[in-house]
């Protein structure tokens, strides 16, 4: 399997392998779309509430 690396407008390929070096790239790669993304991962992600008007 072939990696792919250094695209900044898509995630590295996940290979199941060495998590350490896949969590700080993953990491890395969130954060660098913006802060709301990051956030979202810790806080975890709410599903939209849609109110009857």
């Amino acid at each position: 399997m072939e990696k792919e690396g250094g695209f900044i407008n898509r995630p590295p390929i996940l290979d199941g392998s060495n998590y350490d070096y896949w969590k700080s790239r993953m990491t890395a790669f969130l954060k660098s779309l913006d802060s709301k993304t990051w956030k979202a991962v810790l806080k975890g992600w709410d599903h939209p509430v849609m109110v009857d008007k």
